[in-house]
This record gives C-alpha cells, structure tokens and sequence, in this order.
C-alpha cells in the first residue's frame, strides 16, 4: 500500500500526486487528509495525503518521514471536491485543497502539541443528541407551507435535489430556510447557510441563533482569524449543526451534511477573486452532490442563467409570488432627472423624505459611490484627474483630498498634475455629497452615513445596524451594503438617489445588475406595518431595466433580458473563460496577450474575442489585457486552452489568470 501525496507548495512543475512508500510505524494510523513530511528531491517538503494505492508510479518509492498533524484535517469528500475545482477553474490543486484547511493556519502550525484537534471518527460534540429548537408562533403562508413540503419531502426521500426558491422581497424566504433546517435536524443531517457577505447582518445572525441556541457556527470575513479558526475546530469536532457563513463556510469541515442554502445566489461577491476562481453557486451543486445534499438557490432577483435553468427543468423551481400577510409591495415611483436643476435630490424626492421625517419614520438613501465627488477636471487645460497606477478617475473626499478607490493612492494638494493649475472642476455623485446636502435641507435629521469610508472596525457594521434599528437615527445613507438583508419596521422610503451607474457599463450584465439592485433597494421599505414607497431617480427613466423593477416584475425584465442573450449567445447560450494578461510593461503584456490568441487560433478556439485592453487598462500599475472565449460549453474550449497554458512560454514578470464564468468583464 502505498500512499497518495499533494505537496503544499504550489507550482506548475510539481503540480501532481506523488507516491509514497507507508513506513512500519505509520501503518494503520495514517488517513486521508493527515499531514505529513516527506523527502522530495534533496529537501524535504510538507505534504498532505489524498488518497492510497496498491502499486506506485516509480520503482523507488521514498518513505514518508511522519505525520504533522494531530489529525486528518480532511476527508475523501473534500479530496474530491479539491480535485473537481482545480479542474473546472484552471487551478492547482494544492491551492483548491488548501480551501479545506483551517483558516490561515501554516503548515507547521499544525504539528503544534497544544492544538485542540480531535479525530473527527468520534465527535465529541452534540450529534446524536436531542436536538431542541425554538419554538415559532408563525404561520406560513400556503404559498410558504407548499415550498416547505416539497423540501421536506426530498428530505424523508434522503435523496438529492436541486431547488430554485424565487419571492419577491419580504416573502419569508429565510422562514422556509428555517423550518426546513429544523425538519433536517430532526433527521440528524446538519445545514449549511450561505449568504453574501454585504447580506450577513447582525440581524440574520440574531435570527437564526435565536431558532438554534446552542447549535450555530458562523464564519466570515469580518471575524478575527482568531475567532474564524475557533468556529472552523467546533465545526470540525462536530460541537455545531447548522453553519451560517459567506462564500468560505462552503469549505467548513461539516459532516454529515444535508441541506445547503445559497441566499441571494445572484450576487458578485459569490465569486472569489483569488484561485480557484471558483463561483459559490456552481460549486456549492457540486458539493451537494458529493454529499447526495438538498440545495436551496433563493432569491427574490435570480440570475438570468439560474432562472433559465429552472425554466429549462434543471432546477426545480418554487414560487413566493407574495409578502407575509399579504403586505402590498411598495409603490415605485421613477423621477426623470433630465427635468431637474439645482439638487442632487429631486422635488419628488424631497417632498417624500420631508413626510417621512415629519411622521417620525426612517428613510434610506442609496447611493452607489462613495465620497463627495467623483470626478474632477482642470478647467484650464481639460485634464481628468486620474490615479497614476490605475485607469480611474480620483474621487474628492474632504480631508483626505484625492483618492483612488482602486489602489488606495491619495494626494492632499487638489493640484493639476499636468498644467499646475488649481482651478479644478468637480462633478459626480458621492454618499458624502449627499450625507452633506440632506443636512443643509433638513437640519434636524439624524444622518447615519454607512459606506466603507465610515466602517472602519470589525463590529462598526454591528454598531451602525444597531442605531439605525433602534431608531438614534432616521436617515441611513450609504452604498450597496444599506439594501442588502436590512429589515427595519419604520422604514418607509427609500431613494435611490442615481439608478444610471452600473447601467450602461460595458458588460452584458449591466442591465440584469440594475435591475437586481432596485428590486432589493425596493425591497427595504413597507417591510412591516407601516406602508413604503420608494423614488428612483434616473436620466433614462424609459429603461426596460427601470421599468420593470419599477412595477417589481421579474418575469418581465427576464423575457426580454434572455432574448437580448440569445440573439448574441451570451451565457445562458454560452459558456465563457476569460484570459487576464498582466504587468508593468504594457508592451510587453500585449506582445504575450497576442501571443496566447495567436496559439489559441492555430487550435481553431472558435468564438475568441480579442485581445483588447480591459476597460479598467491600468491597476495599481499592472497593465491588463483581455481574451474572451466563448463556446457551446467548456469542453468545447477546455483542451485548447489547457494546452496552450501547458505549451506557451510566459515571462515571469507577466501573469496570466484563468476566470471560468466570469462575473466581472471590466
């Protein structure tokens, strides 16, 4: 018996599984998933163990040195998963099984004797036990009863199955998830919950611990890696059944898993920008199915590509067509900015917000950029300020002068870099310009501004939700992060004071962004009693986009979304990988860019498009060039483009990134 080693060291040359011989002393104790040390050339290396063979590769086998860990820190399952991400994602595969680890330990930490891990054979935790959840006085609705029923029953079948939750905003999608969690615990599954990260409020968390005491891990960014790695050993030693997290708690050791839900699975923060680039929905159907998992995709916004599957029959689909207690969905009420003058908040939009705070009720304002201003010209000589390591334009913040929400570049002197002249002209929307022009009109408010600028701390996110909930303020201002998951009784307007932004980027998503963001910026008033309405403001009012979040139809905004897709085979038609060619010397990036199309064509790549420079041409001083491949489906474009990453020589100061299903094309 021989055993299946995985370097942890990462690169193309040793990128392989490597046998060794299994010494005497280590018979009948090694695992898949231990860590070990072993000889590799004339150093020896740190390894993990995948797998056991009968025979090996080689004649001479070199034995391995010991293990390092007190225990497998994964399992068979996890080997697979690592296995199919490293190959659908054009990644290593010591770098996707490193996903399964616990969070930032280095391998010689593990060999520590003070660590606290356990065989994970015999939990010492609650499995097994009597499991008790709180009680809930609510009813669903019969449209919530059905969606439940249909879960329950996949459940009792113990089989797999893949469900499309769709609701519009304030359905009780989170009350499906949770009764549907309490059923599977009965059954001694455990759950996964995922959420994207602007979405994990203190509110959620609150909501599901007070359903489980006792029994919830969460994980997430904004933890300590302290406190991530505490949450990772209770998963581990099995001390929890339900995980709620971001797109990383896909990775947690669970065992015996049953459910995964994938909340708001339309959002962009789901796709990890390091390798493997891996999308937490497509990945997240993966690892149910290695488990023979239920998984649950809701959302009031699906995207374009899962609702078509669900049409097609792939996903099955169940519907919350209305709010709890049959809350009417708040009137939309869309301004045309091409009328207005003088205020950056329209007349509509003042009368409204002037009610509300004269009512004594709370109102959001969103505001996609941060800042004061975000883009500055010289008048003398016309130049548009830009950050001199990135294609962007520097946005004013008072205090810190010029900033580059890009790099973090920042100059204080409001200078022209090229004629000297300070005579700047400003333009552009910011949270802080409109923080600024609602204190001036209403003196009174209570302002709480809540982008990244003024989060600044771990808990400020906790601390903001908390004053803006308990009412210290009544007017919440910010950027994405104030429509995403917050459920307030007293709000009853919401603004959206620019809807154009993300609406003619040049990205085929561009409309299907917008929509989805007004429809959960929508979503945030008349949550409760008290009835909302919402006001848009927006220089192209006749916008399919607009119009159809306006009137809170999604079916709408998909039947003509999918025909624009058709007609240029877009995904769901096609399949797309991008190539991201990068580095200091522009010439040189396009020579290699050139270079990678040139070899891609000999292998008749059909549907390869450029290479051109990203529409973001410069970051932190990388120049950027794109290749766009677009096919029927992966296979048809995957062994070309493996050969070509295979064969071509790429200088060392260029690197080139593999994106599968890209979700961001700037």
């Amino acid at each position: 018996m021989f055993a299946e080693v995985v370097l942890s060291k990462v690169s193309s040359e040793i990128d392989k599984i490597y046998h060794y011989a299994i010494p005497e002393n280590l018979r009948g104790k090694i695992q898949v998933g231990h860590q070990v040390i072993v000889p590799f050339g004339r150093r020896q290396d740190v390894g993990y163990v995948v797998g056991f063979v009968k025979e090996a590769e080689v004649t001479r086998v070199k034995e391995i040195i010991k293990i390092t860990s007190p225990c497998p820190l994964f399992g068979k399952e996890q080997v697979e998963f690592a296995k199919w991400l490293a190959y659908y994602y054009f990644s290593f595969f010591a770098t996707a099984l490193k996903l399964m680890l616990p969070p930032g330990q280095k391998p010689k930490e593990l060999s520590s004797p003070q660590s606290r891990l356990k065989s994970p054979l015999s939990p010492p935790g609650i499995e097994g036990k009597e499991v008790k959840v709180a009680e809930t006085n609510l009813r669903l609705t019969p449209e919530q009863q059905k969606a439940l029923e249909a879960i329950k029953g996949v459940i009792d079948q113990g089989r797999s199955e893949k469900f499309l939750l769709c609701g519009v905003t304030g359905s009780g999608k989170t009350e499906v998830y949770l009764q549907a969690i309490a059923y599977l615990l009965t059954k001694g599954k455990n759950a996964l919950v995922l959420v994207p990260e602007i979405a994990l409020t203190p509110q959620l968390i609150q909501r599901f611990q007070e359903r489980f005491p006792g029994l919830i891990a969460v994980l997430h960014s904004h933890m300590t890696l302290k406190q991530r790695n505490q949450a990772w050993l209770m998963i581990y030693q099995g001390e929890t059944r339900v995980v709620l997290g971001t797109r990383s708690a896909l990775f947690a050791p669970i065992k015996n898993l049953g459910l995964i839900v994938v909340d708001e699975e339309y959002e962009v923060s789901y796709k990890s920008e390091k390798s493997p680039r891996y999308h937490t929905r497509e990945a997240a159907l993966k690892w149910a199915e290695i488990n023979k998992a239920v998984l649950i995709l809701g959302s009031a916004t699906p995207a374009v590509e899962t609702y078509y599957l669900a049409e097609s029959g792939f996903y099955r689909k169940l519907v919350l067509p209305q709010r709890i207690d049959q809350r009417p969905l708040p009137p939309v009420e869309i301004v045309d900015m091409r009328k207005e003058k003088d205020f950056l908040l329209s007349r509509r939009l003042r009368e409204e917000l002037k009610e509300v705070l004269a009512k004594g009720e709370q109102a959001i304002l969103f505001v996609n950029r941060r800042g004061f201003f975000t883009l500055v010209i010289c008048r003398r000589c016309g130049l548009v300020l830009e950050c001199p390591k990135c294609s962007l334009s520097l946005t004013y913040l008072p205090g810190k002068g010029l900033v580059c929400f890009g790099c973090g570049y920042s100059v204080p002197s409001l200078v022209c870099p090229r004629c000297q002249g300070t005579e700047l002209k400003y333009f552009g929307v910011g949270t802080q310009r409109i923080e600024k022009e609602v204190a001036e009109m209403f003196p009174s408010a209570r302002i709480l501004r809540w982008d990244r600028d003024a989060v600044s701390k771990s808990s400020s996110h906790e601390a903001f939700f908390s004053a803006f909930a308990q009412g210290k303020a009544n007017v919440l201002i910010g950027t994405q992060m104030v429509i995403k998951g917050l459920d307030v009784a007293k709000v009853t307007l919401v603004g959206v004071v620019s809807a154009d932004f993300a609406l003619h980027l040049p990205d085929f998503r561009a409309a299907e962004h917008t929509f989805q963001l007004l429809t959960q910026a929508a979503g945030r008033a008349g949550r409760h009693h008290l009835p909302g309405k919402v006001i848009i403001q927006s220089f192209y009012p006749e916008h399919y986009a607009l119009q159809a979040a306006a009137h809170h139809d999604y079916e709408s905004f998909y039947q003509k979304e999918i025909s624009y897709r058709k007609e240029l085979n877009y995904p769901p038609f096609s399949k797309l990988i991008c190539l991201l060619i990068s580095g200091s010397d522009q010439d040189q990036v396009k020579k290699v860019a050139q270079e990678l199309a040139n070899f891609l064509k000999r292998r008749e790549v059909q549907g390869l498009l450029g290479p051109v420079p990203a529409v973001i041409a410069r970051r932190r001083g990388q120049w950027r060039y794109r290749i766009l491949l677009k096919g029927k489906d992966l296979e048809e474009i995957r062994p070309a483009l493996a050969e070509t990453l295979a064969k071509i020589v790429v200088p060392k100061e260029i690197k080139v990134l593999v994106d599968v299903d890209p979700v961001n094309l700037l």
